[in-house]
């Protein structure tokens, strides 16, 4: 099933300037990045997709999350999520050691995480194509995505990538 495509192109800035662009069309990537980027736990030499599935952290969350490189891009793919509406949800890639879960406040951390996008709907299919230049070096250190809320600092929920 092929999905129109809309893009909405964006800035952002943290980490510098990351431009990234949200496209509701699955199969088309935008954005264009180098191949300079090595981040072996993120996605294999061989091009694998690290997936994972969302679990609930402050709110009821669930969905599946993938990170994977296509041709020129580093894509973050979101499907099937659901979790509840907040007036600043982001996406996170972010280096967890066992902290997120319920009740943890302290997650914002500089170097820990990185701002991948932000969601204005709480339900749906979401595509995000990051820039390598804009990504951390250290990238293989990034082994989950988050949904954080800036306004109550929560995790929403996050997925492990395998």
């Amino acid at each position: 099933m092929t999905i129109p495509s809309l893009t909405i192109l964006t800035l952002s800035a943290l980490l510098g300037t990351a431009a990234l662009a949200q496209t509701t069309d699955m199969t088309k990537p935008a954005g264009t990045m180098s191949d300079t980027m090595k981040d072996s736990t993120m996605n294999d030499s061989m091009g694998k997709a690290s997936q994972g599935s969302f679990k609930s952290v402050e709110a009821p969350t669930s969905g599946k999350v993938s990170w994977s490189k296509s041709g020129e891009n580093y894509l973050l793919k979101i499907t099937g999520l659901k979790t509840e509406a907040a007036p600043d949800l982001k996406v996170w890639l972010y280096q967890d050691q066992g902290g997120v879960k319920k009740g943890a406040t302290n997650l914002k951390v500089a170097g820990k995480y990185f701002t991948v996008g932000s969601l204005k709907k709480f339900g749906g299919d979401f595509s995000f194509t990051v820039a390598a230049k804009d990504l951390p070096k250290d990238m293989g250190k990034f082994n989950s995505v988050v949904l954080w809320c800036d306004q109550v600092s929560a995790a929403f929920g996050i997925a492990a990538l395998k």
